[in-house]
């Protein structure tokens, strides 16, 4: 096996022992939840959010999630409608409809689902308010986030924008370990070096300005580069992320945009990249 291969194995045999919570998202242009014959939730255009708690999911993973998708741009940009994937839910002041969604978990070694996997009870509703409180004071306006009744039996309406549907998994605990201990990369020790000191790639990058690398290049080659719109990122993504740690320099539009793009993505997700 190669360095990239092993390290993909290695990936997916530590994702059968962690756990994530997951949001299945729906962008809308209206949706309403009922419940026992009332309708505890409604919105206009915005998202539906299918939230599903496994065992072991923690309060961080809520509060992660919850950040993760009031910055994902599903929508056009507002001053210009031809780019694409440009604006959050909080950027076009749309809603937030959330409804609790054990079923994600289910198993089927049997035709007949199992879900002891999803995590029950008032500690997985407690995970599930955390989440929506969370979004409700990041949103701008508390009132834009309405919910279903947690572990009732729930019908929910609505018509689905573009068809647009979406997946977010949280990076568990056990994701940020492996990630601390798996190199970046194959290619050596001196490379794995670099890229586990964020601070010195920081400052190679905020001087790219006066060196003209690596700044000014990568921000010209986005310029033409369909980062968001069907853009599959690559190993070689994951490589100028690690030497950027996040750190774009003012006056980089095209940089910083992609930069946020691959942040959305967990650190072992980017190791697979090829």
């Amino acid at each position: 096996l190669g360095p990239r291969r092993a390290v993909a194995c290695i990936i997916v045999f530590w994702r059968t022992l962690s756990t994530s919570m997951k949001l299945v998202i729906q962008r809308v242009t209206h949706a309403s939840v009922f419940a026992d014959g009332e309708m505890p939730g409604k919105i206009g255009p915005g998202l539906v959010l299918l939230l599903g708690v496994e065992q072991g999911d923690t309060l961080e993973q809520a509060l992660q999630l919850a950040t993760k998708v009031l910055k994902i741009r599903l929508w056009p940009d507002l001053k210009d409608p031809q780019k694409q994937w440009s604006a959050s839910v909080v950027d076009v002041g749309y809603e937030i409809l959330v409804v609790s969604q054990f079923t994600l978990f289910a198993t089927f070694k049997k035709p007949k689902p199992d879900f002891h996997q999803a995590m029950g009870g008032d500690e997985a509703k407690s995970l599930y308010e955390a989440f929506v409180e969370h979004c409700r004071a990041g949103s701008g306006d508390p009132s834009r986030v309405a919910t279903g009744v947690f572990g009732a039996m729930m019908q929910v309406e609505l018509c689905n924008d573009g068809p647009v549907t979406v997946e977010l998994v949280a990076e568990s605990t056990a994701d940020k370990s492996a990630a601390a201990d798996i190199p970046l990369s194959g290619k050596g020790p001196e490379q794995t070096k670099t890229s586990r000191q964020p601070k010195a790639a920081s400052a190679q990058l905020r001087g790219s300005a006066v060196e003209g690398s690596p700044g000014e290049q990568e921000e010209a080659l986005l310029m033409h580069q369909p980062y968001l719109g069907g853009f599959e990122p690559s190993y070689a993504d994951a490589e100028l992320f690690a030497r950027c740690s996040g750190v774009v320099p003012d006056g980089m539009p095209h940089l910083s945009r992609w930069c946020e793009h691959i942040a959305s993505y967990t650190a072992l997700e980017r190791l697979q990249w090829q």
